[in-house]
């Protein structure tokens, strides 16, 4: 269970224009308890032994009964999306993408968050960059900020090592930032949101893949 989570964003200067992006909040929730979260996580825990899976899933239901501490460093040029940048929203689903220097991403699966909501995802994306083949896996998400955060359109700056070098599995990493208006109405600004972590299996033509993802994700609450 993630107990403390530190993130340093000193050196992060990727915004087009730094000195015009502007926060966006998102809604207050109230905490409250639920008999339906302490039975999930009961079956979750019966099932742990069968698919080891669900201990990362567990890990991500642990976050929205027990709040881990959270500390962030921001980016002196780069605003974080969100005013609520001290909560915490992971998700943990299911990726798949294929391509040939164009093409299309999917995902779903859990998220839960220090809110305390608990609940279900899906997103799709369109994928362009350094990149040809097909792959499938995990990810691991993180947001600074509240499920409503995480919801919406998002440009995702990722880049994998793979499988060429690591046998048939990639590994990868991936900034999320959000598309945010600058008050002036010119050009736009990126805030960032959150990183993301995945395993996948699949193939490659090339060792070390680069690329740019929009994307869009919906969200289903079931527990809050």
């Amino acid at each position: 269970m993630i107990r403390e989570l530190h993130l340093d964003l000193s050196q992060l200067t990727v915004s087009p224009d730094p000195s015009r992006g502007r926060m966006v909040s998102a809604p207050a929730m109230t905490p409250r308890t639920s008999t339906e979260r302490a039975a999930m996580k009961a079956s979750m825990e019966l099932a742990k032994p069968l698919n080891a899976r669900m201990g990362a899933a567990l890990d991500v239901l642990g976050i929205s009964e027990t709040r881990p501490a959270v500390s962030v460093i921001p980016s002196p040029v780069v605003p974080m999306a969100s005013r609520h940048s001290f909560d915490l929203t992971c998700a943990l689903g299911e990726t798949g993408t294929a391509g040939w220097v164009l093409g299309a991403n999917a995902s779903g699966g859990i998220y839960a968050s220090t809110t305390p909501e608990f609940g279900v995802y899906g997103s799709v994306g369109v994928v362009f960059g350094m990149f040809a083949g097909i792959g499938a896996g995990l990810e691991w998400t993180m947001i600074f900020g509240t499920p409503s955060d995480f919801a919406g359109p998002f440009i995702c700056f990722q880049a994998s090592v793979g499988p060429k070098i690591f046998g048939g599995c990639a590994i990868g990493g991936s900034l999320l930032f959000s598309v945010v208006a600058p008050a002036a109405g010119r050009g736009s600004t990126l805030a960032f949101m959150g990183l993301s972590v995945n395993v996948t299996c699949g193939w490659s033509a090339f060792p070390v893949s680069v690329s740019i993802e929009y994307s869009n994700t919906w969200i289903h609450p079931l527990i809050k």
